[in-house]
């Protein structure tokens, strides 16, 4: 069974729709309030979000890019009155992955979900996000509040390991060895000196660096 969260705040069609589902091996949780919707995605992972625009609380939108801020991955499906390319625009910038107008039928909505479903893994396989820096690694391109970030291959190398390993601390032994993927050579500064020109250019000055060091230990990226 796939798990959903549904973020609908028409009853009836929140009725509708979770009878559904939930007929079709869908494992449905409702929720009509934006900010109650960002306390559920925080503690439990769900196979996919299906959510309006607008919301209770706090809109669809904003709900959609606190969850990609936060490292969410989940497909998002977005449910919406309008189909205005620059709302459109808009929700595919925030980190919606696909989106259906009213009204629709649920037949072809659950069609539509069986096909992201199949592909549960694109996006966190693909983006790589810590807060509002992000990497996508089919391009190569490296973003900081949706502007690009200029590396160099090695720094580019070295910051897609990190933070495909968030949370993790790596010696500069370990980095050396993943990142150039050699076992000679290495010396302290090699690493060192890539992590502080690094941090140079994805950091914001005053801020904590999204490159923690762990004295004695070594290096780990987490959000700042």
């Amino acid at each position: 069974m796939s798990t959903m969260l549904l973020c609908v705040t028409q009853e009836d069609l929140a009725s509708s729709m979770m009878e559904f589902f939930s007929a079709n091996n869908f494992t449905v949780e409702a929720e009509q309030n934006g900010l109650r919707v960002i306390e559920k995605l925080r503690e439990k992972h769900y196979d996919v979000v299906v959510l309006e625009m607008v919301l209770k609380g706090l809109d669809g939108l904003s709900v959609i890019r606190s969850y990609r801020k936060a490292g969410g991955n989940s497909p998002i499906m977005l449910l919406t009155g309008s189909v205005s390319s620059e709302e459109l625009q808009n929700a595919f910038n925030a980190g919606a992955d696909a989106y259906l107008a009213k009204p629709f039928r649920l037949a072809d909505l659950h069609a539509q979900l069986r096909a992201m479903l199949r592909r549960p893994a694109l996006r966190s396989e693909r983006i790589l996000s810590l807060g509002n820096l992000a990497i996508d690694t089919e391009s190569g391109t490296v973003t900081k509040n949706d502007e690009p970030i200029r590396l160099f291959p090695m720094e580019y190398k070295l910051l897609r390991f990190l933070m495909k390993n968030p949370n993790q601390v790596f010696d500069a032994r370990a980095i050396f060895e993943r990142v150039w993927q050699k076992e000679g050579g290495l010396t302290e500064d090699t690493v060192r000196t890539h992590i502080r020109t690094l941090r140079k250019k994805i950091d914001t000055e005053g801020e904590p660096s999204f490159i923690t060091t762990v004295r004695g230990l070594g290096y780990r990226t987490k959000e700042p």
